[in-house]
């Protein structure tokens, strides 16, 4: 679906005020920030920043320099802590999945590898 369309049926919040009240899973399925995103992994031309090595948190880093599709964007600043940062495009980065999710420090349990039984018992 092309901009011009989303922002017709687009609906103007106060996102700073709904983002204050808990609202984050309505921002982020929202028209002004689909449009936010678009913009930014336009900008940054559809490449994680974090695997080529153009950005990183100062905690995390890149095992090695990789070029990794984008298709997440990433709020450098978090929208709990400055909800007038939320559209900002300026503080938003390109980040895969994978970057994510080790900025986010949940890789420790999204790539666990579960064992595997041998052989499934039956009785």
């Amino acid at each position: 679906m092309n901009i011009k369309k989303r922002r017709a049926r687009r609906k103007y919040y106060n996102w700073e005020a709904e983002i204050a009240k808990g609202n984050t899973n309505k921002f982020y399925h929202s028209t002004d920030f689909e449009i936010a995103r678009e913009k930014v992994l336009a900008r940054d031309k559809g490449k994680c920043q974090f695997f080529l090595g153009k950005w990183n948190d100062g905690k995390h880093f890149p095992n090695k320099i990789k070029i990794v599709d984008a298709n997440t964007v990433h709020h450098i600043i978090p929208i709990k802590e400055r909800p007038d940062l939320a559209l900002d495009i300026d503080n938003m980065v390109s980040l895969s999945f994978e970057a994510h999710e080790i900025i986010e420090e949940r890789h420790r349990w999204t790539w666990r590898k579960k064992k595997k039984r041998l052989t499934e018992e039956r009785w």
